[in-house]
């Protein structure tokens, strides 16, 4: 599988983004939690990003369908 990244990002998303990424920071360097602590709730930013990503590239591809198909798999 191949990591695309967005080709348009709204300032709200580059802002949430970047708010997620500084929580992360701090959980790990202030919380005094060890790897395996923070490493799930690390790990799930990872998912929620490909996730979007994979949003993102389907929704690219269904607005590019005809109106009539986009029900249709």
């Amino acid at each position: 599988m191949q990591w695309i990244a967005p080709s348009e990002k709204d300032t709200a998303t580059d802002t949430l983004e970047k708010r997620l990424w500084a929580a992360a920071d701090q959980l790990r360097a202030n919380s005094g939690l060890n790897a395996a602590q923070y490493s799930q709730p690390v790990l799930g930013l990872f998912f929620l990003r490909f996730a979007e990503v994979r949003f993102a590239a389907r929704r690219e591809a269904l607005e590019k369908q005809p109106a009539g198909t986009r029900g249709k798999f």
